[in-house]
Parts: C-alpha cells; sequence; structure tokens
C-alpha cells in the first residue's frame, strides 16, 4: 500500500537512467501528484573500488555491496554527462513547468557527509515496493537517519533500460519506450547508433 507523502516535501529519487525511459516518466509523473518539489539524482557510473574507497570506512556497507555490481561498465553504456542531459532535457519537455531539479554526482552511499548539507532538510527518499535491491535501498536509507517512504508502482508500466536498450539492438518499435526529446538528444549525439549495435 502506497504510504502519504507530505505535500510540501522535497522528493529524491536517484538513479542511473540508462537511458531514461517511460517507465521512468510515468513514475516521475506519479511523484509530481504527490510532492511539493522532486529532485531527480543522476548518479556516475562507478563502483566504491572504483572511487578507491573500502567498505568498512561507508556508511552504508550493506547497501554498497549490493549496488557495486549494478555500476559495472557493461551495465552502464551511457556516459555521465549524456544521462545528465537525457533526464534535465527530457523531464522538461514532458513536465514543462514541473517542480524538478535535475542534479548529479557521485552516488549517494558514497558522498554521503556531502549530500546531507546539499539536499534540502524537509526531504523524503522515495523507493518503490518493487524488489529486494529497493527494500536494501530503503533500508540503507532508513538506517542513515533519513525520512523514506515506500511507493506501490505495480500499476505503473513494466518498462526497464535493459528492456529499452533490448528493443534498441534488436530494432524492434523503440519509441514506445523512449521519450522523442531522448531519441533526438541520443539520435544528435550518435549514441542511438551505439545503443542500437551493442551485443
Amino acid at each position: 500500500m502506497t504510504q502519504a507523502i507530505d505535500k510540501h516535501a522535497n522528493v529524491i529519487w536517484e538513479g542511473r537512467y540508462q537511458p531514461i525511459h517511460r517507465g521512468h516518466l510515468a513514475y516521475i509523473e506519479m511523484l509530481l501528484e504527490r510532492a511539493h518539489h522532486l529532485w531527480l539524482f543522476v548518479v556516475m557510473n562507478e563502483t566504491s573500488r572504483d572511487a578507491g574507497m573500502s567498505l568498512e570506512h561507508l556508511p552504508v556497507p550493506e547497501f554498497t555491496r549490493e549496488v557495486d555490481p549494478h555500476h559495472v561498465p557493461e551495465k552502464n553504456p551511457l556516459p555521465f554527462w549524456l544521462r545528465y542531459r537525457l533526464v534535465a532535457e527530457t523531464v522538461r519537455s514532458e513536465f514543462p513547468d514541473a517542480p524538478v531539479t535535475v542534479w548529479g554526482g557521485r552516488r549517494l552511499d558514497l558522498a554521503w557527509p556531502l549530500y546531507t548539507k546539499a539536499f534540502p532538510p524537509d526531504r523524503i527518499f522515495l523507493t518503490p515496493l518493487r524488489d529486494t535491491f529497493e527494500d536494501t535501498k530503503a533500508a540503507a536509507w532508513d538506517k542513515l537517519g533519513e525520512r523514506v517512504l515506500r511507493v506501490d508502482v505495480s500499476h505503473l508500466p513494466a518498462i526497464s533500460a535493459t528492456a529499452t536498450r533490448e528493443a534498441l539492438r534488436n530494432g524492434t518499435a523503440f519509441e514506445k519506450f523512449l521519450a522523442p526529446s531522448t531519441v533526438a538528444i541520443l539520435e544528435e549525439t550518435g549514441y542511438l547508433d551505439t545503443l542500437m549495435a551493442l551485443r
């Protein structure tokens, strides 16, 4: 069951967006109906080892251990600068004038002291009720003393970045996965061809 969100809260949702797709956009639309301001945080592609950090010195090592495998190069074909642009411009195109701030950088678990100061104090971390990965993420934010709410997303389209990239590789109707502004940026930068050529 979806929990209530204070309409005056700053809702934070972080992700890789490899690339941003219509599943993300449906979730963003749902969050915008419930939040005063939405902060979308685009995370860099790096593992704790890449960052030169050891688990015992990180605030939520159990989360870092689980999230690291999702940040290996083969799962992240798009560079940070492009994903940041895709999120910022796609959200602006799909939700003009919406109260959204797009921000990004090192993963939150790898730079937590910075983000405790940089995020607005009246904040809530939203995590979908979807899988064990999201359960671990929610537990991590809770352990860090953050306000965490779980959101039922069972009614949203079951679209993933992996399925989107597969549609691009197979030459199927990828437009059903991506917004026109996303496709335009991927074409302009040459990364549409890159994604279509992935094996």
